[in-house]
Order: C-alpha cells, then structure tokens, then sequence
C-alpha cells in the first residue's frame, strides 16, 4: 500500500510517519505546498499531518481534499482533522489555554473503539472542532474532561480523524490506536 503524508510544516511529521510504517510498505512525505504544483498526486491512502496555523490558512490542502474521490482514505491528525472538519463548513475554535504535552483520557462513544476507553492521549492543540455537521461527522470518543472530539469519522467519505497525537509517547497504547486506522483502512 502506498501512502503519501502531507507535511504542514509540523515537527511530528516524521515521529507520525514512523508510527504509520506498519500500515504501509511507502509512506512518501509531501510538503503541503507542492499539492498545488502535483494535481495528479496518487495514492492509496493519505494522511494529513499536524501543524501551526487555522485551517482555512491552508487553500492548497482544502482544494486538494475537494478533488479527492469520496472512497479515498485520509485519515488525520491534529490540524489533519481540523481541516477535514473545516473543509465540510464546520468551525475550528481558538482552545483555552492551549494545550501542550497534556494528557487527557479517552471517553469512548462507539463500540469499535471500546478497547481505547479510559486510555490516555497526548493533546498539543491550540484550536479544536467545535460545531460540525452531525450528519456528515460522526464522534467516535472526545476527551473525559471538556468532551472535546478525539476521533471523529466522516459518514459518507472514507476519512477518519484524530485531535490528540497517537505517535506521541504520551499516548498510552499507541498500537491500539494504529489497529483502529488498519481495520478502517480495510474496511
């Protein structure tokens, strides 16, 4: 399976592309600024990286989601998921305080990820998704303390997304969450 990880400028860029190793025989890192420059980019399965900034300061990815099939997998993490949430008019909030190497436990609300309830993750975000379409977005788990969305998953597209950072070592059984982004794919 070939992946292609698009960069936002982010220092966990390579931690999370290791941590995906397991999923993928290639996973090529693509800065963000040249999607504009590779419309044809292919893949089986992308990823959007974390980074700095608000989504909408990010056109080329949001026209770039625009053109993906509704079957291509794109899983997301941290700003990855803001700017799936953001692409679908849903709004990304300023998050106070923000949060940095903040752990927080996991509230589980779908039964596919019942072996992650209770389980630690590392939260480093500053924004967060506050208002999306219910009926496109489904939340799979938010945070126990502020029910902030964890994991949300798109209903009619293959994209899945995450808020905290699973390649942290802050986050407790980061293999149990990289199961869940397997048997997504191969859903």
């Amino acid at each position: 399976m070939k992946s292609i990880l698009i960069d936002h400028d982010d220092s966990f860029t390579y931690n999370l592309r290791h941590w995906l190793k397991p999923l993928s025989s290639e996973v090529t890192i693509v800065n963000h600024r040249e999607l504009s420059s590779a419309p044809d980019l292919r893949a089986d399965f992308f990823i959007l990286s974390p980074g700095p900034k608000k989504p909408e300061d990010y056109t080329d990815v949001l026209h770039f989601l625009g053109r993906l099939s509704s079957k291509t997998p794109v899983f997301g993490v941290c700003l990855g998921l803001q700017l799936m949430v953001h692409s679908h008019g849903g709004k990304v909030q300023p998050y106070s305080p923000p949060l940095h190497g903040k752990k927080s436990k996991l509230k589980v609300l779908s039964e596919e990820l019942h072996l992650l309830q209770g389980k630690e993750v590392a939260r480093y975000h500053s924004l967060y998704c506050t208002d999306y379409p219910a009926e496109e977005f489904e939340t799979l788990a938010v945070a126990e303390e502020d029910q902030c969305p964890m994991w949300l998953r798109h209903r009619q597209k293959k994209w899945l997304g995450v808020q905290f950072h699973p390649e942290s070592f802050l986050t407790e059984k980061p293999e149990l969450h990289l199961q869940i982004v397997k048997d997504w794919l191969n859903a």
